[in-house]
């Protein structure tokens, strides 16, 4: 269950980051980046919890890269 609530928000989280895109392609949304965030970081738990710990690494490697993303554009 957690799967499918992490992997449907890092869904909504394109789409949005898509129309944001139309707009102003040369920006990331702050709200796409933190749902993402919060999307991948469902994944790791559910990864963890299930004992598949080389996708669960895989999952945060992920995201401590979008953690950075977002540390930069709060810092802007």
């Amino acid at each position: 269950m957690i799967t499918y609530l992490g992997l449907s928000l890092i869904v909504v989280a394109w789409i949005f980051q898509f129309f944001v895109s139309l707009k102003n392609k040369k920006k990331l949304s702050l709200k796409f980046v933190a749902t993402y965030s919060i999307g991948v970081l469902l994944l790791v738990i559910d990864s963890f919890n299930s004992n598949m710990s080389t996708l669960a690494t895989i999952n945060l490697i992920s995201l401590i890269a979008s953690l950075s993303v977002l540390i930069l554009i709060l810092k802007k």
